[in-house]
């Protein structure tokens, strides 16, 4: 069941998701990104940075919009990112309510019952395991579990609190249908496979949510604050922030001599991981997030929220000041198993061969090691490993940013070495940049004598050059003769940002030397016709009165030819 991908018609294969996947899970295959779920670990990384907002993903608006209208008892399980979102939170419950949600309950209620968990196990496992992973993130989890295997025995087996609120629900009302609303993308994962009695039946993110406001004219601005019918207790109110360590837990933690850490975002969760593999990190519990500042910063926090910070500074002030100072509805856990267990989970790869990658790089134009950028503008960090991904089927050799602007740079000097016309490049201070080789021949001067000196050296006038820089527009078709060359030329100034410009000269010497040419037929056949004007003119006055008329015709057929010879051509 595909759950993500990328809209193909938009993406424009910038390879911006490519380089911030932490896991290069992106397939290039026609120019064109898709998500590969089997490498896949929903970060949402992909779906934050796409600038043409090419993401698409598996929409349960619908179904929920029905289940809404229909006579069952609708759930919506919050995440706690809500309180840090909206400057007034209780106005954003009274809203879901409104929407159609019987009963709108914060998932933080959960984290409660999973802290008890969380203890149990760590005085069960205190000294026989060198560390303890924390994380109600579904991305933490697919990380470990198809790229650090090794870790995943450290992974405390207790459900997310999403989960077990999820759980309590169901063990309350088996007909409950239980909707997850918050700004996480991962959470898809935990709704999965579709049935009836899951612990939770849909998911829809905050933007959806927002979106489902506006076409039911839901203005949350203008209704009555209201509190959620089921709430944590200020242990929990925090749960969505930076991976924040629960009280009880650090007590726990120090009475068996752990550390604590609270590490957030994938960079450095990568950072972590290499140094728990190596044993370098001591003994520790870690609570893990994927995103930088952990829910409150998931891929779908709503566009109308305040700003990261401000968020942030919001729950841990109302944690602080013991939530909604109200208790809401009590969950009986009473025979609910919140215990899971985790596995590793294969991802397919083959590793390449010296000589296969060899064959890539040699392909790519890579041929001996300086010819290796390494510069990750295709989204690798190194040109071996983007190899390794063109033989993965992952990448295509043509994403390389330096060979493609190497081959427009090519084509640009072709265009420049072999076209026929004068090229002159001159900067702000009238020197010579660079000449082309037709440049060369006419004016016989070597690129490298002439570059860095005046353009007066090759005798061209300076007035049309500092009239384009100063105007910072081109002048086009405007005939110049360079007598000292014998040279009459077209010329064309094109101004280039920076102050520099690129100057054409078309040889026109052999087309003006035939226009003068014909200038002088002309003007002899003019005096041939006067000549003959004249003449007919001194016989008609000895002969006037035998031809009349007709002499008078022959004049103005002669001077009608004179006129056509003028014009001709002009």
């Amino acid at each position: 069941m595909r759950l993500f991908n990328f809209t193909a018609d938009n993406c424009k294969n910038c390879n911006k998701c490519v380089r911030e996947c932490p896991v290069k899970a992106i397939r290039f295959k026609n120019n064109k990104a898709e998500i590969d779920e089997e490498r896949c670990i929903a970060c949402g990384q992909c779906f934050t940075c796409c600038p043409k907002h090419a993401r698409n993903m598996e929409n349960e608006v619908g179904i929920v919009t029905e289940m809404l209208a229909s006579d069952r008892r609708v759930v919506a399980c919050i995440d706690s990112a809500y309180l840090g979102s909206f400057k007034e939170p209780g106005k954003y419950i009274t809203a879901l309510r409104k929407l159609g949600f019987d009963s709108v309950q914060e998932i933080a209620a959960g984290s409660e019952r999973i802290t008890e968990d969380y203890i149990k196990y760590i005085k069960a496992n205190a000294g026989k395991q060198k560390y303890f992973i924390s994380s109600t993130c579904t991305a933490i989890y697919l990380f470990i579990q198809k790229y650090h295997p090794t870790l995943v025995k450290y992974l405390i087996p207790v459900v997310t609190p999403m989960l077990a609120l999820g759980m309590a629900i169901k063990a309350e009302d088996p007909n409950a249908y239980t909707v997850y609303v918050g700004p996480c993308l991962s959470k898809k994962y935990e709704t999965l496979p579709k049935r009836d009695d899951a612990p939770i039946n849909s998911l829809i993110t905050c933007e959806e949510i927002m979106r489902m406001f506006r076409r039911k004219f839901i203005d949350m601005n203008a209704l009555e604050a209201s509190m959620p019918d089921r709430v944590a207790k200020n242990t929990g109110s925090s749960y969505s922030i930076s991976g924040d360590v629960w009280p009880n837990i650090t007590e726990i933690l120090e009475e068996n001599s752990y550390d604590s850490l609270r590490v957030n975002g994938l960079d450095n969760v990568k950072n972590l991981f290499e140094s728990m593999e190596s044993q370098e990190l001591g003994k520790c519990y870690i609570g893990i997030s994927a995103c930088v500042e952990s829910c409150i910063n998931g891929p779908f926090i709503p566009k109308e929220s305040l700003s990261l910070f401000c968020r942030r500074q919001k729950i841990t002030n109302f944690a602080a000041n013991h939530g909604w100072g109200i208790e809401g509805e009590q969950i009986n856990w009473e025979g609910i198993d919140l215990s899971r267990s985790f596995e590793p989970i294969g991802v397919p790869s083959h590793k390449a061969t010296k000589k296969q990658l060899d064959d890539i790089l040699h392909r790519m134009g890579r041929n001996t090691r300086a010819d290796e950028y390494d510069c990750g503008a295709c989204g690798y960090n190194t040109c071996r490993e983007k190899a390794q991904a063109v033989f993965d089927g992952m990448a295509e050799e043509e994403m390389c940013w330096p060979n493609l602007r190497k081959k427009a740079e090519h084509k640009g000097d072709t265009i420049f070495l072999n076209s026929r016309n004068i090229i002159v490049l001159i900067d702000k201070e009238h020197k010579i940049q660079q000449i082309n080789p037709v440049a060369e021949r006419y004016f016989k001067v070597a690129n490298y004598d002439i570059v860095g000196k005046p353009v007066t050296e090759l005798g061209l006038p300076l007035d049309d050059y500092a009239y384009c820089l100063a105007i910072k527009k081109d002048i086009m078709n405007k005939k110049m003769r360079l007598d000292e060359y014998g040279l009459v030329v077209m010329q064309n100034i094109i101004y280039i940002e920076g102050d520099e410009l690129f100057i054409s000269m078309q040889d026109i010497t052999e087309e003006e030397a035939r226009k003068e040419e014909l200038d002088k037929l002309k003007m002899h056949t003019v005096n041939i016709a006067q000549n003959v004007i004249e003449k007919q003119m001194r016989v008609a006055q000895e002969i006037a009165s035998l031809l009349g008329e007709t002499t008078a015709e022959t004049k103005v057929a002669l001077n009608k030819l004179k006129d056509v010879v003028l014009k001709e051509g002009e």
